[in-house]
């Protein structure tokens, strides 16, 4: 009998806790959410935070507090969320730069953007346009790749710093295509970069399809191919660097939510269910479309698989094109 009174009594207890840790999961959240940008306000990345915050704030109907923690290559904000409370009430914005590209290029980067978040979900991809000067000979991708196999090292091209998508990307094409050979111009940021194509102080451009999109239109630079797997809306009559005739080529910048690692998984599932929601959002849609942010509605297990490729993936390109860490 005292066996059996103390297995109640064990059994009690575990129901009782279970159903405080049910209601307190229930009562998610109870309390705003701070939402870290590790970028300066304004660009794709400020838009895209800012927008999901106000859906997510009221489908959860507590707000999310959007702060900008620039710095460091973004690594201060990330190194922030990493080392916050994991309960839920920190979250990043995420992207190819803090969790891919950056903690392969830095030499010590403060955080291990595998081991110390949990991705909750993908708020979307935005992909790159091969652009040319209007003084460039070719007219196609093909063109394109015979020009520069005839003039190796003769060509150059600008991206907005080094380790940027810009600049990876056409690291990627000279590894999937043999033959080119071509030197890289680095400026001070994506706009000065656009500034010397159109100036034709350079040759070529990888630049983002939602802030090209206004160029490429007035005729002030040329399209010759987009890095997305399928043709971008924005661009209908562009064809894809894969059709083009490099079977498999995709780069694309991506943001993403990040917690820290150790957040509770019901509060994971729950920031992922809200965010998925609010890609179904025809105001959200009509705002993210402009800036050609692709939506993708992933579980947080499908979204953490993606983050790790992408991280083996760009540290693959980095080794191979000898860019030494910063």
């Amino acid at each position: 009998m005292g066996l059996t009174r103390k297995l109640l009594g064990a059994c009690a207890l575990t129901l009782a806790f279970a159903g405080t840790t049910v209601h307190a999961q229930d009562s998610y959240p109870s309390k705003p959410i701070r939402f870290i940008v590790p970028f300066a306000p304004g660009g794709v990345t400020d838009l895209t935070a800012r927008t999901f915050a106000k859906y997510m704030g009221d489908a959860l109907k507590q707000p999310l507090v959007t702060e900008n923690k620039a710095g460091a290559g973004a690594t201060i904000g990330a190194n922030f969320v990493a080392h916050a409370a994991p309960d839920g009430y920190t979250m990043l914005l995420g992207t190819n730069v803090t969790h891919a590209i950056n903690p392969r290029l830095i030499a010590a980067t403060p955080y291990d953007p595998l081991k110390d978040f949990q991705t909750v979900a993908i708020f979307g991809l935005n992909g790159n346009v091969l652009l040319v000067s209007n003084s460039f000979p070719a007219k196609t991708f093909a063109e394109f790749l015979a020009y520069v196999k005839a003039r190796p090292g003769r060509v150059n091209y600008a991206s907005g710093s080094v380790g940027s998508s810009a600049h990876l990307a056409a690291e990627l094409l000279k590894q999937d295509v043999k033959g080119l050979d071509y030197t890289h111009v680095p400026y001070g940021g994506p706009s000065e970069a656009m500034s010397a194509l159109m100036g034709g102080h350079v040759d070529f451009l990888f630049a983002n399809i939602g802030a090209a999109v206004t160029q490429i239109q007035s005729g002030k630079v040329r399209a010759l191919a987009v890095t997305t797997a399928k043709r971008a809306p924005q661009l209908p009559d562009v064809p894809t660097v894969a059709e083009s005739g490099v079977p498999g080529f995709e780069v694309v910048g991506w943001m993403a939510a990040f917690v820290p690692k150790g957040t509770p998984a019901p509060t994971i599932a729950r920031l992922n269910q809200v965010i998925n929601q609010a890609q179904k959002n025809p105001d959200l849609r009509k705002t993210l479309d402009a800036a050609a942010l692709i939506p993708i509605v992933e579980s947080p297990e499908q979204s953490s698989r993606f983050v790790r490729e992408e991280y083996e993936k760009w540290g693959r390109v980095i080794q191979a094109a000898n860019i030494p860490p910063q």
